[in-house]
């Protein structure tokens, strides 16, 4: 099988940036299982119809008119929408509808549903993506299926766990609920590790106020992938407390190796946790702090999270699902 990975350039600016790590995850995958992927550089001359699948990460402002062009070409065209977020269905629905093909006034959400008939597949990584898909964009049942993302980091033998919570994250990033977080450690003593970059020190002073006030809060900063394995299994709990998250897949990490863990009850998180985790309101800062204890000092979900996420959310499970989505339209 021959894939053209296709991504917006905006997802190139940082390394960090989760389309593309995931993008880039599964292609080395697949090229593993015996599939070739090519990344597609737009200054390249692509000979679009020699490739079985043409996958579209993210909404991009080009959708339209990539796929309207494309089609004649290559008719299996596969997008992954990657939808975060806190809007009501009703309302991204009624969004979708705002444009004009004649004036060329096309919103990312437009795109999607005046594209959608030249798009083959939809790929959603939870129940939750599923329905704004179905619902806001009016796609078919049939058209949707649902590939899971998996955790990065290895699964670590011999965990010591010690009695604090850890956050990772861009912490001045609102949607990450940290500042709230902090003040559920400040009321009820908690010790709580952040980590992750910050977008500039004007926006991290109103949480930095909280860490030099709290003795138990402290910031370590942006992590090495090995530091930050070494934190997720030394972290008795994990918690991601967003007002809009898509997956969250640093606490997937955290629980594979052996972290409780504190998720939010919005959006589609918490799928990958079942009953093993505990969901928290991230509007209610008493919420997040009396789950966290909870966590911290009775726990629930280990050792047979980590287990269940080892087994059903590791790369190559995944990206097997992935191929079966694929020949799906292929055959």
């Amino acid at each position: 099988m021959k894939i053209a990975y296709v991504i917006c350039v905006n997802y190139c600016i940082s390394h960090f940036n989760g389309i593309r790590m995931q993008a880039n995850e599964w292609a080395d995958e697949l090229q593993k299982q015996g599939c070739t992927v090519v990344r597609v550089n737009p200054w390249d001359n692509v000979a679009w119809e020699t490739f079985d699948i043409v996958h579209i990460f993210g909404q991009v402002d080009f959708l339209y008119n990539f796929c309207h062009r494309i089609t004649d070409r290559n008719k299996n065209i596969v997008l992954s929408p990657i939808i975060d977020t806190v809007y009501k269905r009703w309302a991204y629905k009624l969004v979708s509808h705002i444009g004009s093909k004649f004036m060329r006034l096309y919103s990312v959400n437009y795109q999607v549903r005046i594209s959608s008939r030249y798009i083959k597949l939809f790929l959603a990584r939870t129940q939750h993506e599923y329905s704004y898909i179905h619902n806001s964009y009016s796609v078919p049942d049939e058209k949707i299926k649902i590939v899971p993302l998996s955790f990065r980091l290895p699964k670590m033998e011999n965990v010591r766990k010690e009695d604090f919570c850890l956050h990772v994250s861009k912490i001045t990033d609102k949607r990450k609920n940290v500042l709230r977080l902090c003040l559920a450690a400040e009321k009820f003593g908690f010790r709580l590790i952040l980590a992750g970059s910050i977008s500039s020190e004007e926006d991290f002073r109103p949480i930095k106020e909280i860490i030099d006030k709290n003795e138990n809060i402290s910031y370590v900063g942006r992590l090495s992938d090995a530091d930050l394995l070494d934190y997720y299994c030394r972290a008795k709990v994990f918690a991601l407390p967003s007002i809009n998250e898509g997956v969250g897949l640093v606490a997937l990490e955290a629980a594979v190796n052996g972290c409780e863990i504190v998720v939010t009850e919005l959006g589609g998180p918490k799928e990958y946790y079942g009953e093993g985790a505990y969901t928290v309101n991230p509007y209610d800062m008493d919420d997040i702090g009396e789950k966290i204890m909870q966590a911290l000092y009775h726990g629930k979900g280990q050792p047979q999270l980590s287990k269940t996420i080892s087994e059903k959310f590791n790369l190559q499970h995944c990206v097997c699902q992935l191929r079966e989505a694929y020949k799906s339209i292929l055959s």
